[in-house]
């Protein structure tokens, strides 16, 4: 049995606890608490069945037992399985979910999870992560972040993924100095540091001073057109600064290509330098970035970047020049 929903659950959020109150472990043994902060695993995999979904038996219980068995004996990921009730909660019981643990044999524990037992208003889990019914699984990565969240796995290309990130070494860590989306955020609520100095300039000066296209990019924050400058795919050594004040604000070592169209960085070149404001234009919810010595636009920084900042500086090629 599923819904008919086929859309992903909650991705890319930092994982919820998965709410479950009623778990067993691996060996049958009733848990007094369980929940993500108990799994083992740098990777986590929970996947949500039904005693009387067909599919769940059909292709989703291999599919988990496969990726099991591939991580046997390794802490790498760290696994669940829970009921989550949704319909037939006479059928979709306690005794059913032992049952099922006992038939698989797969040493993980099981959790039951049926809310309050009413149509409608079944498992917690499901609210949470917004499952579109079973079988479903649910992948979390390091960082607590949910990075798969749909009905079925391909249980192959699943293992051959993670046995990749297995022997891949482990992301630095960011060194105390180093901003990550956190103080991004801190500096838009709290506000930007003085800058070393202040460029002000009426836009008069500023249109004769820039081309056309600069002053509307830099001075009427506009967005030039993706994949437009020759700039993304420059990386050769050298420093970028503000096209309208000479600010140097990046350094080539921390440029890289994210192929999203636009000159991608990870990290500016010192504190203070670039500014940051809350950016609610457009119907999106994002974080401007502009030159802090003349409040030049230049463009966004977002969270998705490499580690080990994890942002990615979007800017627009008109915004900078190499020095």
């Amino acid at each position: 049995m599923t819904t008919t929903q086929q859309e992903p659950g909650v991705l890319g959020e930092a994982a919820a606890p998965l709410g479950v109150t009623r778990w067993v472990d691996a060996s049958g043994q009733a848990l007094e608490h369980f929940d993500l902060d108990r799994m083992p695993g740098r990777f986590k995999l929970i996947f949500c069945f039904q005693d009387a979904c067909p599919g769940c038996h059909a292709t989703g219980f291999p599919a988990l037992a496969r990726v099991v068995d591939a991580f046997r004996g390794s802490n790498f990921v760290g696994f669940a399985a829970v009921q989550t009730v949704f319909e037939d909660f006479g059928s979709n019981t306690w005794e059913r979910m032992l049952a099922n643990h006992a038939r698989y044999a797969l040493g993980i524990p099981f959790g039951h999870d049926a809310g309050d037992g009413q149509e409608g208003v079944g498992s917690e889990l499901m609210r949470r992560y917004r499952n579109g019914g079973t079988p479903w699984f649910i992948l979390i990565d390091p960082d607590g972040r949910v990075v798969y969240n749909h009905f079925r796995i391909d249980a192959d290309k699943l293992v051959t993924f993670l046995k990749r990130m297995e022997i891949e070494p482990a992301a630095p860590e960011p060194g105390p100095d180093m901003l990550t989306w956190k103080g991004v955020i801190r500096l838009v609520e709290t506000g930007n540091p003085a800058p070393p100095r202040r460029v002000e300039l009426s836009e008069a000066e500023w249109a004769q001073r820039l081309t056309p296209e600069q002053f509307r990019i830099t001075r009427l924050k506009g967005t030039e057109r993706a994949h437009s400058s020759s700039m993304c795919t420059l990386f050769s050594p050298g420093i970028y600064r503000c096209v309208c004040c000479r600010t140097e604000l990046f350094d080539a070592s921390t440029k890289y290509d994210s192929r999203s169209g636009w000159p991608s960085f990870t990290q500016a070149i010192a504190p203070g330098l670039v500014g940051y404001h809350g950016d609610n234009s457009h119907g999106m919810v994002r974080v401007e970035t502009t030159c802090n010595v003349c409040d030049a636009h230049l463009g966004h920084v977002f969270p998705d970047g490499p580690k080990p900042s994890g942002l990615r500086y979007c800017i627009n090629a008109l915004a900078l020049e190499r020095a």
